[in-house]
């Protein structure tokens, strides 16, 4: 559908009840959008105290992808039940995710033609604080962990680009996130770029301005990294990323979050977070949905049946 007004160039900043067919139209414009008070911030205080010592006690990374200033808590579906429900299972996150990352298809099964639904699924899910002094990652697209080939267009086409996009993110501030403190920068519209041309220009990049709570979403073939903090105190957020679901997760959910802990979830997050069978057949156990790994005590009832 079309979006209910026009919008200006460059990156937007709409509220939590704009029409989602209006975010929809952003992205695929852009390849993100700005999302105002998406997360209210004392849900955001009450997550920061469920993950603070994962956070604190974080080991630097060696390597260049993150600056040795950085702190991360990943495994957030373990540690934050607040996180999940208020970030990763978002009901506009989550309807994005569909748009998107929903891929269905169809094929011969001897003479009758079938249907499969593939619904998307978590891939990571991690809070990442740059510290003072640290310096900007290498600016680079998110859908490299997936092997994407994607030509250069003029602009998004639904059916030919149904399939461009393997994931998308969802960042939200856990506190003010400015250029100065080591903002995400990225590169508008580089989402409609090839997949290899040229090295990404950092001149080109913008970087969002965030209150406490507001978010970004964007899809993974867009160009960002994060930025330098040139401030005396730590930049938080909180990032959500989403794959199709027949691709491997970056974040290995099944061995990031305990049984025991996934169990206390419900049917729904449990699915998104890959306990389930994507269609046509993939991610199965004993040949049944893995959800039944959680509840070994209901296998004694389940059929097994074509996929």
């Amino acid at each position: 559908m079309a979006p209910s007004k026009e919008y200006e160039p460059g990156l937007q900043y709409v509220s939590t009840n704009t029409p989602l067919d209006d975010i929809y139209h952003l992205m695929k414009r852009d390849g993100a959008v700005g999302i105002r008070k998406l997360v209210p911030t004392d849900v955001l205080d009450q997550t920061y105290e469920e993950i603070k010592e994962r956070i604190i006690n974080d080991e630097p990374w060696e390597g260049s992808f993150f600056p040795r200033e950085t702190k991360r808590a990943p495994s957030l579906i373990a540690r934050s039940p607040l996180y999940t429900k208020s970030q990763m299972m978002n009901p506009i996150f989550q309807a994005v995710c569909d748009h998107f990352l929903t891929t269905k298809s169809t094929f011969y099964w001897g003479d009758e033609l079938k249907e499969s639904v593939s619904k998307p699924q978590i891939s990571s899910a991690v809070a990442i604080e740059i510290g003072p002094g640290g310096k900007a990652q290498p600016l680079h697209r998110d859908s490299y962990i997936h092997h994407t080939d994607n030509e250069a267009v003029g602009a998004w086409d639904d059916r030919r680009d149904r399939t461009r996009v393997p994931s998308l993110g969802l960042s939200v501030a856990g506190c003010e996130v400015t250029k100065e403190n080591g903002g995400t920068q990225l590169i508008l519209g580089s989402h409609l770029w090839k997949t290899v041309d040229k090295p990404p220009n950092p001149a080109n990049a913008i970087t969002p301005e965030l209150e406490k709570g507001d978010a970004l979403l964007m899809l993974s073939n867009v160009y960002h990294g994060g930025g330098n903090n040139t401030t005396d105190q730590p930049r938080l957020m909180y990032f959500t990323f989403a794959i199709r679901g027949y691709l491997r997760q970056e974040e290995n959910q099944y061995l990031a979050v305990p049984k025991d802990v996934m169990k206390n979830y419900d049917r729904e997050t449990q699915a998104f977070s890959g306990y389930y069978i994507s269609e046509p057949a993939a991610g199965w156990l004993e040949e049944v949905d893995p959800y039944y790994a959680l509840y070994p005590e209901k296998m004694k009832d389940v059929k097994m049946t074509d996929f």
